[in-house]
Order: structure tokens, then sequence, then C-alpha cells
């Protein structure tokens, strides 16, 4: 009976392990005792083509983590948000770390000179963003240069002619970062200016534009960072410094004396960044507008001059790709063309019809100027010319549930099959497949309706189309599957056609399509493709023409594991590989269209020699904090595990690794970490285990205080052993990352399955963890137990039965009275919270989910924003149409204002004109952003009695620490800010 004394702590840890983990996914930065510091994730394995000798391999072994000093406001360069860092210099150094196995641990929280000073101190290891100096020499050993601009002068546009160079601003007022270079030397060298102190660049720009500078004389990449984000659109780039002192100026990497040795690594790492990875960082973010197409010919950019209004089709239902939202057109597709027209400079005007057939006319009629969502087929290409194709889908065929052996092409033969009109299904099905009686329909809802109803045996068109109407309809009767048995539709590229007499818009198009980055593709697919990907499948990676033909050449990926490694992977008694990285494989199967077959081992090591003897093609858990041997590469990481720290139940909770000193500490002997704290916690007591079990048990068994291991392999284990009295007691920041292993000369595998594995979504990963983490206890059946409990139910039964019947009629009649009761008190709590006239939210109610949400945001620290905005000369239309037609005007202002903020955002009538609308998880940028479209929506209405109309915003995001009033009189001064300088606008303050 001694197993009944053990639930308590098993349902601790049933509560208890989900929190931990889902909080070590969610956050890569955790406060720490001295400023906040955080792990990014990195890859591990040294690339094969960085040199490295003995010396600086032994010195990456013995340093897995780099402690990296992190500035809290030099944005774009080094940064931090919500204390993450951010920016080109840091993802410049996670590059690195993926070449060289290495891990980072940011330090925030802190001025530039606190930073110097903690390398100066020896408490941080590197800086990774800074400008040589002579002084800075002396206690840090700097990198090479990975990035070179110039210093560049700032004023009003009206004043950009007059201050081209430094010479010019003799006589004036220039801003200048306290404390940087600029500043020395305006005071050293031009004594004649009037120098304005400021504390970062931001406030330098702010000077210009509140007239307390005339100028501002700053670094081009944070300038032009700043003025794109902060929308400072009155201030313009004047020119280039030029000055002995102040010419263009590189950025380096520094380390502390001692780790000399790191500067070396770190610069052989640098010299395998390609040019193309230099650009897409450089892309992100020292042009934060899209950078336009550099490459346009003369003709094309003559073309694009006459035609800055690109006219492209938007389809009325084919979600979520191409597809019209009451009047607003949205989808994949729409984003897509957006992005390009960005790269571009030019704007796009939606042409929405029903039909397909329509589109074809206008495109040849030359009504449209492209399609951007159209399949090539040979007759097809007689008159459009195709770019690449972007996107690939699958096609799937429907069926009503139950008539499931209709799933393949060839069982359809002699059946109805409905498609889309106008559509490629048609040509192909026409011409491959003429036993097919093909029933065309308007689009592809009425396809689903026509099988639901009967009148078709199937329809056949793109699979996640299907599966996104089926969920939307509610059509619950029907099932689709994706096409397997046909090489015609197996898969669906989707490109962008013009007509063949504007062949140079093509061009112009496929040179954009040329400059879109893996990174925006990735948020397309993460916004539009995510759940359709999860739920239902029917996607492919965008594979390059090399990719694809290496995949048919080589027909299946072999791939090799661990044989007992649970919860990531095993083989089990029937030679099954199961986990984690089982089921991961699974998702990479479906994505790439290629088999991935398992070749068992009967070890590691003999999985490591399959591969680096041909006979498997990957390795499928490479741990990329550990150092592996054997030559290969490590793809991207598809799962991360923090490392927790384990002790008895009766053990209080462990904030941090310095509350470790002094006590024993078991770790697995190969674990990286270990040298990590032997450096930097020598206190700590190691007590090293040949595997995790035999760390855990000596807990267990007071051998050892505290356990240290991954949370995953915790978690298992501790149910598979039974350590119900062993908890979780805290995490670390130290993150095992896993990715597959590829052999260092297959570049096209790896290109292949970095794709692949980038395809994979957070939520399909969660969604697999919880399958393996899912912890279940088991006891035996107790007979005598069960009987006794029925004889107590019984007799408490009888007497209740009594009880109830005499209670029946009156619940029934009390019943009746709360339910009326509960009708009107849903009504006075709905008038309580409403606006009478707009039926929005009233400013008590939208008070009440302001303060909501920022408590809401103090603990989550996610963005929020807010935007006020008031109707422009309210006063007039009601003088001069009366206060019916000014009623009228802002219920069709609350019409528009619904329809075009998204589902999580809220909206209340904070007073007379003015609205204000709420923005959870939201940036400034992308509140701005939504404010624009916004705006655009309502100067393009036309109200019926007092024509157009429109309205000034004002935008605010919230900072960490003020209160509701604060916020809301800096968006109340942003929005008159707005009113002043011309009305019908959207304006900013910090």
């Amino acid at each position: 009976m001694k197993g009944f004394y053990k639930p308590p702590v098993f349902i601790f840890l049933l509560i208890c392990l989900p929190a931990v983990f889902f909080a070590a996914q969610g956050s890569f930065a955790e406060d720490g005792p001295a400023g906040r510091t955080g792990l990014l994730p990195s890859a591990v394995s040294v690339s094969p083509k960085i040199e490295l000798s003995a010396e600086e391999r032994a010195f990456l072994e013995n340093h897995p983590v780099i402690r990296v000093g992190n500035e809290d406001d030099w944005p774009p360069f080094d940064f931090s948000e919500h204390g993450r860092p951010k920016g080109y210099a840091i993802e410049h150094l996670e590059l690195l770390g993926r070449r060289l196995g290495l891990s980072f641990q940011y330090v925030n929280g802190y001025s530039w000179f606190e930073l110097l000073g903690l390398l100066k101190q020896g408490k941080i290891d590197l800086l990774p963003c800074l400008w040589i100096s002579e002084s800075r020499k002396r206690f840090m050993r700097f990198t090479g240069s990975y990035l070179e601009l110039p210093y560049v002068i700032v004023a009003a546009k009206e004043n950009a002619g007059k201050f081209q160079t430094v010479e010019n601003l003799s006589g004036k007022t220039v801003a200048a970062a306290r404390g940087y270079k600029q500043e020395e030397v305006l005071l050293s060298a031009y004594p004649e200016i009037d120098v304005f102190q400021v504390q970062n660049a931001q406030e330098g720009l702010e000077a210009v534009v509140y007239g307390e500078a005339d100028a501002y004389i700053g670094y081009l990449g944070s300038v032009a960072y700043l003025m794109a984000t902060r929308f400072l659109g009155s201030l313009q780039i004047c020119g280039e410094t030029r000055g002995p002192e102040l010419g263009p100026q590189g950025l380096h990497m520094a380390v502390r004396p001692e780790m000399d040795l790191l500067a070396g690594i770190l610069e052989k790492a640098m010299e395998t960044v390609t040019d193309r990875e230099k650009v897409e960082l450089a892309e992100k973010w020292i042009s934060v507008e899209q950078t336009r197409v550099p490459d346009l010919t003369v003709a094309e950019k003559v073309f694009l001059r006459k035609n800055p209004v690109l006219r492209v089709d938007n389809l009325q239902n084919w979600p979520p790709f191409n597809f019209n939202d009451r009047g607003r057109p949205r989808g994949f597709c729409i984003d897509y063309m957006e992005l390009l027209a960005g790269k571009l400079g030019v704007e796009v005007e939606y042409v929405t019809r029903q039909g397909w057939n329509d589109i074809m006319e206008m495109l040849q009629s030359g009504d449209i100027d492209c399609l951007c969502d159209v399949v090539p087929t040979p007759d097809r290409k007689k008159y459009i010319e195709f770019t690449d194709s972007y996107l690939t889908i699958f096609s799937g065929i429907v069926v009503r549930q139950g008539k499931e052996r209709f799933t393949r092409l060839r069982d359809l033969a002699g059946r109805k099959v409905a498609v889309p009109e106008g559509f490629y299904y048609q040509e192909l099905l026409n011409k491959h497949y003429p036993d097919l009686e093909i029933v065309a329909q308007k689009d592809s809802l009425a396809c689903l309706k026509a099988v639901s109803s009967g009148e078709v045996d199937a329809a056949l068109a793109e699979k996640p189309v299907f599966d996104h109407l089926i969920r939307q309809h509610f059509l619950t009767d029907l099932k689709s599957v994706p096409v397997m048995d046909s090489r015609w539709f197996e898969n669906t590229p989707v490109s962008i056609g013009v007509s063949k007499d504007r062949a140079i818009l093509g061009g112009i198009l496929q040179k954009a399509m040329d400059r879109v980055t893996q990174d925006e593709l990735t948020r397309l697919y993460r916004r539009w493709l995510d759940r359709e990907q999860t739920e239902w499948g029917g996607l492919r990676v965008m594979l390059s023409q090399q990719e694809r033909q290496w995949l048919e050449e080589k027909g299946e990926i072999r791939i090799c594991g661990r044989p007992s490694w649970l919860p990531f992977e095993e083989i089990d008694k029937n030679g099954v590989h199961r986990g984690i990285s089982a089921d991961i494989m699974a998702l990479l199967e479906e994505r790439i269209g290629v088999p991935i077959r398992f070749v068992p081992t009967k070890s590691w090591e003999q999985s490591i020699e399959a591969l680096e003897s041909d006979r498997c093609d990957l390795l499928s858990a490479v741990s990329k904090s550990r150092r592996e041997k054997g030559s290969f590469v490590v793809s991207k990481p598809y799962i991360e595990s923090v490392n927790v720290m384990v002790a008895r139940d009766g053990q209080p909770y462990i904030p941090d690794l310095h509350a470790l000193e002094g006590r024993k500490v078991g770790i697995v002997q190969d674990n990286p970490v270990a040298d990590y704290l032997r450096d930097q916690y020598p206190g700590i007591r190691l007590r090293f285990y040949p595997d995790l079990k035999g760390v855990l048990r000596a807990v267990a068994k007071d051998e050892a205080e505290i356990a240290l291991g991954s949370l995953h392999r915790v978690s298992y284990i501790l149910h598979e052993l039974g350590l119900y009295d062993l908890k979780i007691a805290g995490q670390t920041p130290y993150k095992e990352q896993l990715g597959l292993g590829i052999a260092g000369d297959n570049q096209v595998l790896a290109s292949i399955m970095d794709k692949a594995l980038e395809s994979v979504s957070g939520r399909e990963v969660s969604r697999i963890t919880r399958k393996w983490l899912s912890i279940r206890y088991d006891k035996g059946f107790d007979t005598l137990l069960l009987f006794q409990i029925l004889g107590v139910v019984a007799v408490l039964m009888s007497l209740f039965a009594f009880w109830n019947r005499k209670l029946a009629r009156l619940n029934r009649d009390l019943g009746i009275a709360h339910q009326a009761l509960a009708v009107k008190s849903r009504e006075l709590e709905r008038l309580s919270v409403t606006d009478a006239l707009t039926g929005i939210f009233n400013r008590l109610k939208t008070e009440d989910l302001l303060l909501g949400e920022i408590r809401r945001i103090r603990r989550t620290r996610q963005p929020f924003s807010v935007i006020m905005l008031d109707v422009d000369h309210f006063k007039q239309i009601n003088d001069s149409y009366g206060h019916q037609t000014g009623d009228h005007v802002l219920k069709q202002i609350t019409g528009l204002l619904h329809a075009n903020i998204r589902q999580a955002d809220s909206i209340g009538r904070w007073g007379g004109e003015e609205f204000l609308v709420l923005c959870p998880d939201t940036s400034i940028k992308g509140a701005v952003i939504l404010a624009q479209h916004l705006r655009n929506s309502v100067a393009g209405q036309q109200f019926s009695a007092a024509g157009r109309v429109t309205c000034s915003f004002g935008v605010a995001e919230y900072h960490p620490g003020e209160g509701i009033t604060q916020l809301l009189r800096r968006v109340d001064r942003a929005m008159y800010l707005a009113k002043q300088r011309g009305r019908n606008r959207v304006e900013v303050l910090e």
C-alpha cells in the first residue's frame, strides 16, 4: 500500500513540469542577479569551412558559453526589447555561433559605460558592436571590422541643402550623443559649433524635430533605422561628415584580454560569412524600409515610372491564398504581392472578381497587369509570361464521409468530379483523364457544396483551400485527402503571370522575387499557412530545381539515430523508430515529399560511423550543445531543452546558479555545461555520473543534493524510474538544442533539410512534445476497496433520494426565476459597458480593458500599443448637416474601424468624436501600420450626407512602469500633434 503515498508528489510533477517546460520554450531571457541575462539558441558543430588549430578547438571545448554584453538602446545594431537581445550585431554574432558551436549568454540592463566596466572586471567576455580606440585597446582585444558605415548629418528637410558638410554647421547648434566619438570630435576640433548634448541617437533626432538643434551627427545605420521606425518624416540625411576624425567607421567585436584566442576564432568564422548573408542582414536591419531592387535596367525603371500602380487579381473565395474579406483583399498571395511592391516602390490596386475565367479575360484585355496566383500550363504559356514559382501546394480530393474508397484519381473513372471553373485542373484532366466526367463550378466552395449535396462524387483542387473552407463553413460531412497517384497533380506550383505583350513587367517582378529573403517568406508562412500545415497538411517546402532533382534521383533519405534516448528517440523491440525526433521526421517527410527511412544501429557511435561511410544520409538527433565526434555539420535546431535543477521534494525553489555554491551537484560526465560551471561557479561541488539516470538516482539516495539535466530527459526519466519524491526546483540559462547531422560535403541535402525544418512551426513541436511528455501513473486494481466504496455510495444515494424528490419542484421554480434574472442581468451588464449610439464599448469599459492589458503585459512583458483618433472638423459636420448626420457619421466610422482591426484588438468610444483602439502584442511599428490603414479606410469612404470625412490619429506604445494616465497623455498629445500638422495623418509620441 506504499504506492498510495505517492500521488501528491506525482500530481505536483504533473502540474509543474508543463509549466516549467513552456516557460523554458517561451523565453530566451531570464532575470539574473546582476542585470538581465538570456541564452539565445545557437547551433554547435564547427563548420568544416573553418580551419581551427588544436589550441583553438580546445578553447571551444572549454568555453561552450560566452557571456556577451548587450546594449539596451543602440538600434539597429545592438539593443534589447523586453529583455531579449536584437539587432544586426546580435544576429551576426549568432551566425558565427552556429558556425563555431558556441552558445551565448546575454547580459543587458546596463548602460554602455557599465558594460565596459563589466568587461574590464571579467564579468562578461565579449562586446559585439563597438569602435576601436587607443584607450580601449588597453583592456580589450578587437576583431577585424565586419561592417563599415559613414557618419551623416541630419537636419529638417527645409534645411537639407544648407548643411551638407560639417563646415556648413559653423555657428549652429548640433546635437551629439554624450560619450560618443562625434561629441568628442566636435568639442575638440570644431569650437565654432554649439554642441547640444543628448543621451542617444533618438534624442538627437528629436532635438532637431522640436527645434532644439539645427542638425544631428550620427552613424548612418542607426540614423536610418530610427528615422524609419519612429516615422521622423520631417528629417532628411544631408550628407556625410567626411572629416579625418569623422570618416567612415568600422564596427568590431571585442573580447577581454584573457580570451585573446576567441578574437582569432571569431575572425576565422567571419571569413565564412557569404555576401548573400551580409545582404540579408543589411536588408533586415540597416535599411528598415523594403530594400528597392537595385539592378533594374533603364527600360524597366521607365516602365515603373509610367506605371506606379499595378492592377492585380483578387479572387472572391480562395483562402488562405487569395480571397476577399468584407471588401478587403487578403491571403498569402496578396501579402507576397505587397512585399514585391514594396521592393519595387510601386502601389497595388486589386481587382476582385468571382470567377477565374473573368480574371483571365481581364489579363488578356489589359484590364489587369498581372495574376499573383497562377499555375503554369502548356496552354497558358501561349499567352502568359510566367515568373518562377514561389509556392508549391498539394492538390486534394474531397469526398463525403463514408466514401473514402474514392481517394485516388483512378478510383473516380466514370464518376462526376467538380473542379473550379477556369482553373488549370480542367485543362489537365481533359487531357490526361478523359474517363472522368468534369463538372465545372464557379469556385472551390461551390465544389464542396456540390460534393456535400451529392450532385458530384468528388471534387479536385488545392487541399489547403479545401481544408480551410471545410473548417470555415462547418462542412463536417466531407473529407479531404492529398492526391498521391498522379504526377500531374501531386504538386501545384504557384507563379506570377503577365501577358506576353508586357513581358518587361514579368522580368521586373522576377528580380523583386529574387530579393525576397527566407526570413520574409517564413513570416508569410507563419501568418497564413501554419494552421493548415499543422492540422491538415497539404503544403510542401519550396525547393530549387537542383534540390528537387537531387530528391528525385535519391528516391529516399536514410536516417540513423540513438537506439535508446527517450523521449527524443529509441528503437523499440519491433525495430520501429519512435520518439519526438521520429515524429519530427514524419513531418519533414511530408514537407519534402520523399520517404525518410530509418536505418537501425546498435549504438550512437555506429550511427555516426554509418553516416561517415555513406550507409545513411542523416543523423536524427545531434545535440548541438555537445562536441559530437564526427565530420558532419548540424542543421538548424528543431527543438531545444533548457537545463533544469532537480532536488528532493522538500527543497525550496532555486533561483539561479549562484544558489548552488557549496552544494553537491550531480551532472553527466560529458555535459558541456560542466566546464562552464567550473569556470564561473568554482564553489559548486560537482559529482560526475555516466548517465542521467545515475544522476537522478544519486539525488534520490542523498548522494548529491541537486541534479542538472535536460528538461525533456529529466521529466521522462523521473516517470520511468518512479522517482516521484524528486521535483524540478529551478532552471539554468543553458539550453541544449537538437538538429540533424548531415555529411559535410552534402550541401544540397543540408539546404533541403534547413528549409524543411524552417516550415515546422512551434505549435507542431509543442504538440509532439506534449505527446511524449504526458506523464502516466498506473496502479493495481483493489476489488475489496471497490465494494467498500460502492456500499457507502449506496447508503448515501438512498438518503439523498428522498430529499431530491422533495426539492425538485422548488428547484424548477427557482430555475425559471434565475433564468429570467440572468437574462436581465446580462442585458444590464451589456448596457453598462456599451456606448448607446455606436454599440461599441463605452469609456468606462475601455478604461477597464486598458487597465487589464497593462496588468497583463507587466507579467508577460509583451508589447502593447494604443491608437487614439478624432474625427476632423466634426463640429462643422454637425453645424452644416445636423446632429442626426453627425451621429450617422460616427456609426459609419465605427463600422469601418470594426471591419479593419484584428480580432485581438478592442475599440471603444472615448468621448464625443474620439475613439480608442487597444492593440495587444503590438509594437509601435505595427500600431502605426494599423493606424495608417484605418486612416486610409476612413478617408476613402464616401459618407452619404457629409461627403468625405477624415480622422487624425495618435499612436503610443506602453513603457514599462508607467500608468494609464501617462500612456493616455502621450497618445492624446500625439493625436493633437496630428491635428496641428494638418489633420488626416498619423503621429507618434515615444
